[in-house]
């Protein structure tokens, strides 16, 4: 697991899967499955008027699917959800399971903790983020769909979710939709961070923002 220290230069990009439109009229974006995501991701899903997450993409190792990004008084740290290397076999992302052999659920909410203590906002939040904290989820996609529905749910986003097992079965039912990687690049201000003596980080896990603006995080990403 890994949980390193490191000072960088933000990239507001991401890759993205491309825009779709469904049977109802409206356009879908799908995304790929990612820990606490970033900025850039939740701001597309403000952005969109309905949003799926692929679980049927293939597992990439070493990427945002299993990792966040925080500040801390050091820098920028790199959180990491170990995965349990035999059910990667499958090569799907929705079945992939998560190992709990290094206690790294107390880990992160530590390392949450010291970074946000004396954040405006993550007293309001700990007590409800915690519990996802100490519940022991089987798979991957299980435990990022609660913290990314917490996000949206505090953020009031309520943007559709569509529910796919098989987005390429679904995507198959539409008129050729130009599904393909795409790169969003949005442009955002700086916010006030816990750590101001430092440059303003670019793009880092939403928790960041949440706790940073609280209420006023929808505003902030509907401005970019």
């Amino acid at each position: 697991m890994e949980n390193s220290h490191r000072h960088v230069e933000r990239s507001r990009d991401i890759p993205l899967l491309g825009d779709s439109p469904t049977t109802l009229g409206m356009t879908t974006l799908y995304l790929p499955t990612a820990y606490a995501p970033n900025i850039t991701y939740i701001s597309a899903i403000a952005h969109s008027e309905q949003f799926c997450i692929n679980v049927e993409e293939p597992y990439v190792r070493q990427t945002f699917r299993n990792r966040c990004e925080i500040l801390t008084s050091q820098g920028v740290q790199k959180l990491s959800i170990p995965i349990d290397k035999k059910s990667t076999h499958s090569r799907r992302i929705k079945d992939v399971k998560i190992d709990y052999a290094e206690n790294w659920q107390r880990q992160h909410w530590r390392s949450l903790q010291a970074s946000y203590n004396n954040s405006p906002y993550f007293l309001y939040y700990q007590d409800e983020l915690n519990g996802f904290y100490e519940k022991r989820y089987g798979f991957l996609v299980d435990f990022n769909s609660e913290i990314l529905n917490f996000l949206l749910r505090k953020m009031q986003i309520d943007n559709g979710q569509l529910i796919i097992d098989n987005v390429a079965n679904a995507l198959s039912n539409e008129a050729k939709p130009n599904y393909q990687l795409s790169i969003i690049n949005y442009q955002f201000k700086n916010y006030q961070q816990v750590f101001s003596n430092q440059n303003f980080i670019q793009n880092l896990s939403s928790f960041d923002l949440l706790f940073n603006c609280g209420p006023e995080s929808k505003s902030y990403l509907c401005k970019a």
